[in-house]
């Protein structure tokens, strides 16, 4: 709950109701966040506003489906921004071929090194992050929801809308790929390893989502 005072189911409900100032609330309580995370992932100031205005009016055009956990919105958003920037990083990546695959004019300057350059400058950003992009969608999820948002397992769970189980396995194969590369020096004393490794418990499937 922000100063507003009001819950986020609230707000939500009141938005689609037709109360337009109530989703202003909602996106100022968490444009902030939203943009962190995209942020984090594409390293470019005018790409992470580019990618918080798309989650948002994903939001808005997802409004019946959207999932609240432990009565906040922001997991959900936080999975949807992470949709949302591997979409952007694929269609950037598909410009950037395209562009290579066009002959350059004769005696003409070809642009393709330096927006490569460029492009590998906001979507890469050191080891880590090249790292995760080696991961699959799914585990990639975990990651960012799990051990950079610092979620707990069970609220990663239900913003993903799939079982426990299914978040701490691939949390532990992606954990296992990115020390193979990084080594152990990356998640020092991390809760959510400790948690990943934890055994299950025998309700977890069993999860209830609210919304």
């Amino acid at each position: 709950m922000g100063e507003d005072g009001r819950t986020d189911a609230a707000l939500w409900l009141e938005a689609t109701s037709g109360t337009e100032a109530s989703f202003g609330v909602v996106y100022d309580r968490y444009r902030a966040r939203v943009f962190r995370r995209a942020f984090a992932q594409v390293q470019n100031v005018s790409d992470a506003e580019d990618i918080v205005a798309v989650v948002f009016l994903e939001a808005w055009r997802r409004r019946k489906d959207v999932r609240f956990v432990d009565g906040s919105l922001l997991p959900w958003l936080l999975v949807v921004t992470t949709n949302v920037t591997l979409n952007t990083q694929r269609a950037a990546r598909r410009h950037k071929r395209l562009l290579a695959a066009i002959p350059a004019a004769e005696h003409a300057v070809d642009p393709g090194h330096e927006i490569e350059e460029r492009l590998d400058g906001q979507l890469l950003n050191g080891r880590l992050q090249a790292a995760l992009r080696r991961l699959n969608p799914a585990e990639r999820r975990v990651v960012e929801l799990c051990f950079i948002e610092e979620l707990p397992l069970a609220d990663a769970a239900a913003a993903l809308d799939v079982p426990l189980g299914s978040v701490k396995s691939r949390l532990s194969r992606a954990r296992r790929k990115l020390q193979a590369e990084l080594g152990d020096a990356v998640w020092p004393g991390d809760a959510a390893a400790s948690e990943a490794s934890a055994p299950l418990p025998r309700a977890a499937d069993g999860l209830e989502v609210t919304g």
